[in-house]
Formats: structure tokens, sequence, C-alpha cells
């Protein structure tokens, strides 16, 4: 199976660079990627790893979603690096692995820029290695600290190729709430509200515990 394949390049990497890290495990109502609801009730997982190599951030990270009854279960890996261009622009550039348990597979390189404004505008592409399919994603987001939590508000507008003469558009609004429960430990609660082409209008709630090492 390819996901097998892809875990243990991942696992190696990891044991040679590993610095600092992530990992969660939580809860969503539904799952929602690119316009489409793939899977409803599930359990999330991921781990996440980033290391610092001459001035660039070398990432990898992997994700699953383990459909509770109705829907696919699904898998993501991935990996790039990125740069800072002075004080305001950010630039990635890596590779997306995508999955299902059908084992419908895709390789993605994706490009990414963000500017370190007001509301850090996000501009990302996504290019299938297979077939000439492109997504394309504007977003935005705003993070601030209330009494109780980190507040994060995000907006995004996406297009993405369903064959080579058709496509769909998709909107997310989101809102994230993280509250530290311990040095290394958090707890994420969130709310997306999505829309798209392919669905009607659809609120979707999380919940999860962030481990960072």
């Amino acid at each position: 199976m390819k996901t097998k394949t892809y875990i243990t390049a991942l696992l190696c990497l990891i044991s040679n660079v590993a610095i600092a890290g992530s990992a969660s495990i939580g809860y969503t109502s539904d799952y929602f990627r690119r316009g489409a609801l793939l899977s409803g009730e599930a359990v999330q997982t991921s781990v996440g790893l980033e290391k610092e190599v001459a001035g660039f951030a070398l990432s990898v990270g992997a994700s699953t979603n383990q459909a509770v009854s109705v829907g696919e279960d699904s898998y993501i890996i991935e990996g790039g690096a990125s740069a800072q261009l002075g004080e305001l622009l950010g630039l990635y550039v890596g590779l997306q692995h995508f999955e299902q348990r059908s084992d419908d597979a895709t390789l993605e390189v994706n490009l990414q820029a963000q500017l370190e404004t007001v509301l850090n505008p996000t501009v990302s592409v996504f290019r299938d290695t297979d077939d000439e399919l492109y997504t394309y994603e504007l977003g935005i987001s705003h993070s601030f600290d209330v009494k109780f939590a980190e507040l994060e508000l995000s907006a995004l507008y996406g297009n993405t190729d369903l064959t080579e003469s058709t496509d769909e558009d998709y909107y997310v609004l989101g809102a994230k709430a993280s509250k530290s429960l311990s040095e290394n430990t958090s707890l994420e609660l969130g709310y997306d509200y999505v829309d798209s082409d392919l669905i009607d209008d659809e609120s979707i709630v999380s919940a999860s515990v962030v481990f960072s090492f």
C-alpha cells in the first residue's frame, strides 16, 4: 500500500532531523476537503516536525482522518521548505500526498506565499503531478488573545479542478480557540462554516488536544 511506503520514509526522515514538533488527536463532526464532504464524524490525528537548515525551515508532517461511520478513511503526508524574504514575505514549496482507503491517491506540488501584514493574506497553488489539475486558495486570518484563550478567525476561498474541463468553488469561514493546559499541551476547539458548488451550507465543529515537543 502506498501509504505504508510514505509513512516508512517519513519516519526515517524524522529519526534523522527532528528538533521540534507537535502531535494531536481529536474529533470532528464532518471532514471537508476542497468543496467535498469526505466523511461524517471522524477521529483525526497528526504529527509534524521542523528543522532549521541554512536559513530554511524544513518540515514533514502526516495526518489521518478515520471515519466513525459514514465515509472513507483518508491520509495526508507532506513535506517541504519555507523561507522568509525580508520582514513581510514568506514562501513555501513542498509536496503533498493525499490518499483514501479506496486507494484513490494524488501527489501535488504546493507553492505558497504569505504576507506578514494585517490579516496575513496567503495565496496557495497546488498542481497534480499526474494530471494538469490545479487548486488555488486565497486565505486571511487574524489571531488575538482573550481572557480565557487565544482566538483565531479565518476565511478562505478556493477553486479546484475536478477534471480538465470542470472546476468548483468553495468557501470556509472559521473560528478556533486554543487554551494552554500545561507547558507542552493545549486544547483546541474549532468551528467552520463551509459552502461550495458541491454541497449545501454545512457547520463543522471540532475538538483536539495538541502536544508540542
